[in-house]
């Protein structure tokens, strides 16, 4: 992928690094691209706090820089791979974006396809790097082909429908989870300015009232929706539980790591249905 694109030499690469906890040298290998995708889905959260305060949701580099790396916030996953794509160009790798229509919770496989991500080329091999899904995403990238599997505390794994589709899958005792479908069809910084305005402002759109936050840790993984809080544990059940308020707009900090300035935390407090099914 060409610079003008994708904006490598755009991208505070140390300030990045140093934002998602990665001490390591860099290089466009297999080894940094786990590394990296781990330290990138442990330290930034997937957050949707702007869209539901009624803020635009800029998807210029420099926008992204100054909300995820310098101020410590979090992003949907348009932001996410703005940043990731220009650090991964920055870094020498070769890749092209994809877009997918989630299957988790709904089960529907004809929904938006409003989730973003990115098909790594390395070695003879393409990796799916996707740092954005939240709670239930991958924590390393995984091999994209038929029967891939991504094995250890949180296996995943993927197949492929007659039709041609790739679906990812959650591998867990109970049976796999399809969390959502794709093909490698490539994607463009334009294509995501489509689904960026989609996110914001569609009716049908699951991100623009109310608050949804995840995380994917090494141990635990959360997912809030509104109020509700979803934890996952390793060898435990998922639990579930209702927020009040207080527990509500404390959580992007203290469960998400997200920083929120007062203000923030001010004007999610004064939209209406902060409990229940709004926030």
């Amino acid at each position: 992928m060409t610079d003008s694109m994708w904006q490598g030499s755009g991208v505070d690469l140390d300030a990045y690094l140093s934002r998602v906890g990665y001490p390591a040298d860099v290089a466009p290998d297999l080894a940094t691209l786990r590394g990296l995708h781990a330290a990138h889905v442990g330290a930034i959260a997937f957050e949707n706090i702007d869209a539901v305060l009624g803020r635009p949701v800029p998807l210029d580099l420099d926008s992204v820089q100054d909300k995820i790396v310098r101020r410590g916030r979090g992003g949907w996953c348009m932001e996410h791979v703005v940043l990731v794509a220009a650090v991964l160009d920055r870094i020498g790798f070769t890749f092209s974006a994809l877009s997918a229509r989630s299957r988790v919770r709904t089960g529907s496989k004809v929904g938006p396809a409003v989730h973003v991500a990115l098909c790594v080329e390395l070695d003879g091999d393409r990796w799916l790097f996707d740092v954005s899904f939240g709670g239930y995403g991958l924590h390393e990238p995984i091999r994209l082909a038929e029967n891939s599997r991504l094995d250890g505390d949180w296996p995943f794994d993927m197949v492929r429908e007659p039709h041609g589709e790739y679906v990812l899958r959650s591998v867990r005792p109970q049976g796999a989870v399809e969390l959502y479908g794709f093909t490698t069809d490539p994607r463009y910084p334009s294509d995501f300015e489509l689904l960026n305005h989609f996110c914001l402002t569609h009716a049908r759109s699951p991100f623009n009232h109310r608050m949804v936050l995840q995380r994917t840790q090494p141990a635990v993984r959360h997912v809030l929706i509104g109020n509700t809080l979803t934890e996952m544990r390793l060898g435990e059940p998922p639990a579930q539980r209702e927020l009040d308020e207080d527990e509500t707009l404390s959580a992007p900090e203290k469960i998400f790591g997200i920083a929120l300035e007062p203000s923030d935390v001010q004007s999610l407090k004064a939209t209406s249905g902060t409990t229940g099914t709004g926030l």
